[in-house]
């Protein structure tokens, strides 16, 4: 009995050790932050929060290191707010993660990789990624010291964000590829109406209506699903504009609500660059438009797609 105690409070206090996992044993349980994360609705359904801080105040170490909580997280801290123990929970299941990958564990999310022939290490994935994945490091080729990235595989949660700002095109992820994402805009014009483009991100639409309402649109609305609005590269909303598309609409999550944490930050400011320069060229009419969904907006999808769409009508009067 006194061992099953002792390895009971070791794990526990193991957590709490490590900054953000204080906290753990003032949760009650209430389920709160699960009814506040999409993760369980949306990609997992043994993702829960409650079960696994439960798990660690049972001293469940091994059962928590397995968990899809552990690993899938993300760090948006929806539940935050909404955590009547003020808890923050990100921060515990982040050290249980820490104590999983110090114990071996390694990540069952896709995460992306980069390629050393084309890295130029100039460090903007660096400065692009929330999660402090890539890391510059130096060795030797033919002779000479040359910096190179590299991506810690146990902080990356596959967002995406780093492939959009690489320059070269030396980081990938198995799904998001630029060539994957590319090859899907695409629109054979049948008729008079206009041709638009949507780079959803599905984080952003809270309930399967919103999803299935984005597919019951005709062939002249082509719906292309990203991880996350910083996923988007300008120059893909370029391609569109040339191959004869009419506009490109762009949905992310609202301020505060990105499941990535700031990645609706960094499209915004990039499609707003794009907009600038468009504007510079004077081209005729606002073709490209970044929208906010936050996760209390449903049904705000239909009016977004149909305002845009009715916008490039106007225009062409």
């Amino acid at each position: 009995m006194m061992e099953t105690k002792d390895k009971l409070l070791s794990f526990v206090e193991q957590v709490k050790a490590i900054p953000g996992g204080e906290h753990v044993s003032t949760c009650y349980s209430c389920g709160t932050c699960v009814s506040k994360c999409m993760i369980q609705q949306k990609v997992e359904p043994d993702y829960n929060p409650r079960r696994l801080l439960r798990m660690v105040m049972m001293g469940m170490r091994e059962q928590a290191f397995e968990s899809p909580t552990t690993w899938m997280c993300s760090e948006c801290d929806l539940c935050y707010s909404s955590c009547p123990q003020d808890i923050h929970i990100s921060g515990v299941i982040g050290a249980v993660k820490q104590l999983a990958v110090e114990a071996g564990y390694e990540t069952p999310l896709e995460v992306v990789s980069v390629d050393e022939s084309l890295c130029s290490g100039c460090g903007i994935c660096v400065m692009t990624c929330p999660y402090e994945a890539p890391h510059l490091f130096e060795k030797e080729v033919d002779g000479e010291i040359d910096r190179f990235s590299a991506v810690d595989a146990e902080k990356c949660m596959g967002c995406g964000m780093c492939v959009a700002a690489c320059p070269i095109g030396a980081i990938s992820r198995p799904g998001v590829s630029n060539q994957e994402i590319v090859s899907q805009i695409e629109i054979k014009k049948k008729s008079d109406k206009k041709t638009l483009i949507v780079f959803v991100c599905d984080w952003s639409l809270r309930v399967d209506d919103d999803v299935e309402l984005l597919e019951s649109y005709p062939d002249y609305v082509r719906v292309i699903h990203i991880p996350c609005s910083g996923r988007i590269d300008p120059q893909m909303a370029l391609i569109a504009l040339n191959s004869g598309i009419d506009g490109v609409l762009v949905c992310g999550c609202k301020h505060g609500e990105c499941h990535f944490k700031r990645g609706n930050y960094v499209s915004e400011c990039k499609i707003n660059l794009l907009d600038s320069m468009m504007e510079q060229m004077q081209l005729a009419g606002k073709r490209v438009r970044f929208v906010q969904i936050g996760t209390q907006d449903r049904g705000r999808i239909r009016h977004e797609v149909d305002d845009m769409l009715a916008s490039l009508e106007k225009e062409a009067v």
